[in-house]
């Protein structure tokens, strides 16, 4: 099977200092492993780092059945604003010129497209439907609507008129697609209801999840070594937080309990970010909170080891509430209870399988946390749950497998 792939945004495989792989690069490797031949086409500009990787047109030859086509773009600084709109409506234009140039004989069988950017997918989307190609749009934010949601209530009308190109070219996407893939049944609905488009045979949700990575026992005691010095133990109870410090979290509720059980538990939120050097004025003068940064992998699992939960302190916006993000997966994997606020999709899997708590301000948070210190056969429980779900729903080579097998049937 020949496959394209469309997916911006997301790290790749020719990035250095070895990226976390996100959809498109678990996904590659995996049809590779399958024996199928893969073209990854992507954006030269980086969304995570916000660099420009060679500033012109190149391709990759990664090995024999994976090729990667990099597509120049202005760029952006910010993720919000006019800049990001722009750098999408070129990435579009000049992937639409590419894709006219191609021969008949390089055409795949089956195209997988990422959503959003929606100018990009409306374009590999309308070539495969010119080109009787079959084609699953997988969904990953709630593009364009929250960008109108995003403004003022009184400017959302006129933000329905300014963005309509996007409305009309979001709905005709997804109208064509042969299948609908996205991370939770939550999108999956909400993108139907968007549309107006009637389910189909081949609609799924593929969870988001990562492949584990192997590491040796020099590895582990090294980390082990390096926690040790930083004096981040288990004598106390402790709950951790590892990721991007952004917008998208507040961290004003951990702030407020970690003043108020200094005693009786630590606080280590590693990570960086453009929010970092505020969150630990936030958190100034309070001993039990530790800042170590950014941790590689043997030190995130040796820290889950002994840890008591994971924190998942994302402000409740839809796009969040409707998903299960990154951040819970890895708490479900590590075999750890989850405190968060989201609700909708993530709240209903803490009630269904017991995998943690639901908190609305700090006070719930506290009463949360200090349950769980107080009562250890409660963090076992959902300690055993959170890694059940895990290897149930959210097992790597489980999804990847079925997402590669689901397209497989598709391209017949």
């Amino acid at each position: 099977m020949k496959i394209w792939i469309l997916q911006t945004g997301e790290p790749l495989h020719i990035d250095k200092n070895n990226p976390r792989p996100m959809r498109a690069m678990n996904l590659s490797n995996k049809l590779v492993e399958a024996g199928h031949s893969v073209v990854l086409w992507s954006s030269d500009f980086s969304h995570q780092g916000k660099f420009h990787r060679f500033n012109k047109y190149t391709t990759h030859n990664i090995n024999k059945n994976l090729q990667i086509r990099l597509i120049p773009s202005p760029g952006y600084k910010s993720h919000i604003g006019i800049a990001r709109l722009w750098d999408h409506i070129i990435l579009g234009w000049r992937l639409h010129k590419l894709l006219k140039q191609e021969k008949n004989e390089n055409k795949p069988d089956i195209c997988f497209i990422g959503y959003p950017p929606i100018e990009c997918a409306y374009v590999m989307g309308m070539f495969a439907k010119k080109a009787d190609i079959p084609y699953m749009l997988d969904v990953k934010d709630l593009w364009p609507s929250m960008l109108v949601d995003a403004l003022p209530k009184f400017l959302q009308p006129l933000g329905r008129v300014i963005f309509y190109p996007l409305f009309y070219m979001a709905k005709k996407v997804i109208l064509n697609a042969t299948g609908i893939s996205s991370m939770a049944p939550s999108f999956s609905k909400w993108v139907l209801n968007f549309a107006n488009k009637k389910p189909t045979k081949y609609d799924r949700v593929f969870r988001l999840t990562s492949s584990p990575q192997k590491l040796n026992q020099e590895q582990l005691e090294k980390a082990d070594l390096w926690w040790s010095d930083k004096n981040v133990t288990n004598k106390k109870p402790l709950i951790m937080f590892v990721g991007s410090f952004m917008s998208v979290f507040d961290f004003k509720p951990i702030a407020r309990v970690a003043k108020e059980l200094k005693h009786e538990c630590n606080f280590v939120l590693a990570g960086d970010g453009d929010y970092l050097q505020g969150i630990k004025k936030m958190m100034a003068g309070l001993d039990n909170v530790v800042f170590p940064d950014r941790i590689d992998y043997a030190k995130i699992i040796n820290l889950s080891k002994i840890s008591i939960a994971t924190i998942a302190p994302y402000k409740t916006i839809e796009s969040f509430n409707m998903s299960v993000p990154n951040k819970i997966v890895d708490s479900l994997s590590f075999g750890l209870p989850i405190l968060t606020p989201l609700k909708g999709e993530m709240a209903n899997l803490i009630k269904k399988y017991n995998v943690g708590f639901n908190y609305n301000d700090s006070k719930s948070l506290k009463q949360h946390i200090l349950t769980l210190i107080n009562n250890p056969q409660i963090q076992k429980n959902q300690a055993t749950n959170s890694k059940n779900l895990y290897n149930k729903d959210f097992e790597f080579n489980q999804v990847y497998d079925s997402f590669v097998s689901h397209l497989e049937k598709i391209a017949k």
